[in-house]
């Protein structure tokens, strides 16, 4: 589809963009006079009730509880191939996963993806190029930060926050660009409003997994402990017959 006839590169495309481009300019003049606390309502009524958020909050934990699963499957699979003892499953790391997309991520996918809609309702090249960009650059450095600080604060390890943030956060939303980028592009341009959370959410099964596994890395601290040598024991010295 993509560069096709019909996609970003076919006549048919320019032409419906220019017709839709004259549509928003006239829709913009005739209800600018609608905006403000009338537009603010209606984004209300938009994602008013408990059913949507509820929804998503289920899929988005499900399949995140899925994602973990297929982490803690893939370590056991490596340190099968590598002779290294097999890492016992851990419940409780798949219940805080799934913890996570319930209560945080599937609500928050459900109301930021209506506000994107409500603020940019008509597919054109504009809006597409933008949702795509407020989604990395936006949506992505407040999910990263949020996982990793509900991991480590349910792990008892809320003071290695601030150091996982500055030293994964960059490195995880670069891998995320590479992942997310083209699955938002088709999200936004190819994907109806309704099946945008569960699409998402799909695609999130494969970024779970990794999101699960940097998660559960050990922290800076951590790292320096283990790499630290062993102290050596201090040795006592004797002079005539008597140790000090």
């Amino acid at each position: 589809m993509i560069g096709g006839a019909g996609g970003w590169g076919g006549r048919p495309y320019l032409g419906r963009l220019r017709r839709e481009h004259r549509n928003v300019r006239r829709s913009s003049s005739s209800s600018s006079s609608g905006a403000g606390p009338s537009g603010r309502a209606s984004y209300l009524e938009k994602v008013a009730g408990w059913e949507g958020p509820l929804k998503a909050g289920l899929t988005s934990g499900a399949l995140s509880a899925v994602g973990d699963l297929l982490a803690q499957a893939l370590i056991s699979q490596a340190a099968s191939r590598e002779g290294s003892p097999l890492p016992a499953y851990d419940p409780l790391r798949t219940a805080r996963m799934a913890g996570y997309g319930f209560s945080w991520y599937g609500p928050c996918q459900y109301y930021w993806y209506n506000l994107l809609d409500w603020l940019m309702p008509v597919k054109n090249t504009t809006n597409f190029l933008s949702k795509v960009a407020a989604n990395q650059l936006i949506l992505a450095p407040i999910t990263l930060s949020t996982v990793f600080s509900y991991n480590l604060a349910l792990m008892g390890k809320a003071e290695a926050i601030p150091n996982k943030i500055r030293d994964d956060l960059w490195p995880t939303m670069q891998n995320g660009w590479k992942f997310w980028i083209p699955a938002a592009s088709l999200n936004f341009y190819c994907v109806p409003l309704k099946y945008q959370v569960l699409y998402m959410s799909a695609c999130g099964v494969l970024w779970t997994a990794y999101l699960s596994y940097t998660s559960n890395m050990p922290t800076p601290s951590e790292k320096a402990a283990a790499a630290a040598p062993a102290a050596a024991p201090v040795k006592k010295s004797c002079c005539s017959g008597k140790c000090k």
